[in-house]
């Protein structure tokens, strides 16, 4: 039987090409650098959410708790799976196979359009019995792109190509199947979904590899959130994104009893699902995540847990003060450190930047480099003395709480 070449969206039933239950699964990149590329394999359920804690299959970890899934290996652009359908576990009704390009952002050599070929290919005996073949023009500047399933339906195993791709990169795509945060980490951290001990990781440097113009360059990663509490009342703050899978931090009081909630990132007029993954009461923080898996291209880098910030460090402050009172776009205002105090167990910065009801979780951030430094929580209405009092939870807290490597 000749190979058959699949088109996008494409399904066939793996019966008309082959009898054998134990497959390769051929992957090629040619174009990217090599050394950036990342291949993956997730067994999910009926319901397109990964089967375990441990259903994804990669360098990492290269062999699936059922030994139904292994990487076979492979070098440079080429990278291969063994697939035995007899042994997957009864659960995984579905192993979809992708590719991550780890760097990649708008306009950058490693994005998907920059691929000059490539294939997704199912393999029996060293022949190719079905092959879905892309170049970059069928994408943009995806950072991840999920080639191909084998799945299983009315009892029979089927395949179909997706090519489907993802600017927030694997993390984004991984995350709208439910793969825990904990093995969903930044695109600098080798593959981009090695497991993280205590929480997940996040992105060391700036979207593209490239330093920000602040602040302009920062507000696409700053949104209002609308926030529906149990008892039926509404009210805004804000919150920031921390990871390309759609990660954000905001306080917990802008968060607590909430029933729905939803961001808007600056630039968009889209209010976008999301759920509380942690939140610290005493702290005033919490750890959000975007629901629509979807991912941002887009993102703030912290300042590392060894940094001590000083009296008059240079600060801003973005964020959206009156809510929609002021409009859908995010507020900038500049101030300095005035203070480090501590509010019980809390370490805080005492700042003089300009913020309102609204500004809640907004990031404060170095105006040299743009890093967070802290997050706004509060003030003091002492204006009628002369004095502009806020406080930002000093950005060591969020490291403390171990929600973040």
């Amino acid at each position: 039987m000749s190979s058959k070449d699949l088109i996008r969206g494409q399904r066939s039933k793996l019966s008309d090409l082959t009898s054998e239950s134990r497959l390769k699964i051929g992957i090629q990149i040619q174009g990217p650098d090599a050394a950036q590329i990342a291949c993956v394999a997730v067994l999910l359920g009926e319901n397109q959410e990964a089967i375990s804690p441990s259903a994804v299959v990669c360098t990492e970890r290269p062999r699936s708790d059922c030994g139904g899934v292994s990487v076979r290996g492979g070098s440079g652009n080429e990278h291969a799976f063994d697939l035995d359908l007899d042994k997957l576990a009864p659960a995984a009704s579905n192993v979809m196979f992708a590719v991550g390009l780890m760097g990649a952002t708008r306009g950058s050599v490693s994005s998907a359009r920059n691929i000059r070929q490539g294939h997704w290919a199912i393999e029996v005996g060293g022949r190719v019995v079905a092959r879905y073949p892309f170049t970059g023009k069928d994408f943009g500047d995806d950072g991840a792109i999920s080639l191909g399933e084998v799945y299983r339906k009315s009892n029979a195993w089927r395949l179909r190509a997706i090519g489907d791709g993802f600017v927030g990169g694997l993390p984004a795509m991984l995350s709208r199947f439910k793969v825990t945060p904990s093995q969903v980490a930044g695109p600098t951290s080798g593959t981009g979904i090695a497991a993280a001990p205590t929480g997940f990781s996040v992105p060391k440097t700036w979207s593209g590899d490239r330093a920000p113009v602040v602040p302009k360059d920062l507000t696409r990663s700053v949104g209002l959130i609308v926030a529906r509490t149990n008892d039926g009342k509404t009210h805004t703050g804000t919150g920031f994104i921390v990871s390309p899978g759609g990660h954000f931090i905001t306080c917990q009081h802008v968060v607590e009893n909430v029933a729905h909630l939803a961001i808007c990132l600056d630039g968009t007029r889209v209010l976008r699902s999301a759920e509380v993954i942690a939140q610290d009461v005493q702290a005033d923080l919490a750890l959000c995540w975007i629901s629509d898996r979807n991912g941002t291209p887009d993102w703030l880098v912290m300042a590392g847990q060894e940094v001590t910030p000083s009296l008059g460090d240079d600060l801003g402050l973005l964020g959206f003060p009156l809510g929609v009172d002021l409009g859908l776009s995010v507020t900038y205002s500049q101030g300095i450190v005035n203070s480090l105090r501590k509010r019980g167990e809390v370490s805080v910065l005492q700042i003089d930047v300009g913020a309102a009801p609204g500004s809640s979780g907004g990031p404060v951030f170095r105006r040299s480099d743009g890093k967070v430094l802290g997050v706004l929580t509060s003030g003091l209405d002492v204006q009628d003395r002369g004095m502009l009092i806020n406080f930002a939870v000093d950005l060591r807290m969020i490291w403390r709480l171990g929600w973040l490597t």
